[in-house]
């Protein structure tokens, strides 16, 4: 598992490790971020006996997820391999590359994959299983309470059309980080390299702050007004501004801006 740096962090002497760490710990906070939503939503919506002794220890649960995303990277800190060794065995072992790959300081986080691949992927497994049973309870309680007719029609179709929304600001996002990942783990085991494949892969999982911003935009209708409230706001102030010049009889001009 190696690599170089290429970010204006490297040019500041921060240590590869600590880099590596904190895209890491980017990418898990992002997927764990969604996991408290949808315990959120779960939270809110629906009604079930153990909700008291849940509403104790929900924060706890989830601030053990934080806290175990960042014990994760301890051994593999004290389990580091010599970097000249291994950059050594890596130019040795890729096929032709570029002159440039020579010259750069290479980074290697593991020679043995198994513990770092072995953790990373369970806990997302965990973390996507945690989510699909939220989800679940979610779509059982809305069932339920459309047979039992307990709340109006009108609640009842908000609340199918919020989950529906949340689902699909949540997934799809999420596939943008959850395909890279699993590419990168299959190649990693496999020992597979493709330059122009990784490229796309970090390109992938760079764009995904763009189009969870753009997702939730066009899924939840008062995002949408308020950024259609925004802008037309903006230009018909501009308009109001413009048209207010008025011009003297001495040719000076002023403006008044309501």
């Amino acid at each position: 598992m190696s690599g170089y740096t290429l970010g204006f962090l490297s040019y500041f002497g921060v240590n590869e490790f600590f880099m590596v760490v904190l895209v890491l710990l980017a990418v898990i906070n992002v997927l764990l971020s969604n996991l408290s939503i949808f315990e959120n939503r779960y939270f809110i919506f629906c009604a079930f006996p153990p909700k008291p002794t849940w509403e104790k220890i929900r924060k706890p649960w989830l601030a053990a997820h934080y806290i175990f995303a960042v014990i994760l990277f301890i051994p593999m800190a004290f389990s580091l391999p010599d970097q000249e060794k291994t950059k050594q065995k890596v130019l040795e072992t890729l096929p032709c590359v570029s002159d440039y790959v020579h010259q750069a300081k290479i980074f290697t986080l593991a020679e043995d994959y198994t513990y770092t691949v072995g953790v990373l992927s369970t806990l997302l497994a965990f973390g996507l299983l945690e989510a699909t049973i939220f989800c679940t309870h979610l779509e059982v309680y809305i069932i339920k309470n459309l047979k039992s007719k307990r709340i109006s029609k009108t609640t009842l179709k908000l609340q199918i059309k919020f989950l529906v929304a949340l689902v699909i600001q949540m997934v799809v996002p999420s596939l943008m980080l959850v395909i890279p990942l699993a590419y990168s783990t299959v190649v990693i085991i496999y020992e597979y390299y493709n330059q122009a494949y990784m490229n796309i892969v970090i390109a992938i999982v760079t764009t995904h702050g763009l189009f969870s911003t753009l997702i939730t935009i066009f899924v939840h209708q008062p995002y949408r007004m308020a950024l259609v409230r925004m802008f037309c706001s903006k230009f018909s102030r501009k308009d109001r501004i413009e048209s207010d010049y008025r011009f003297q009889p001495n040719g000076a001009a002023f403006t008044v801006a309501t």
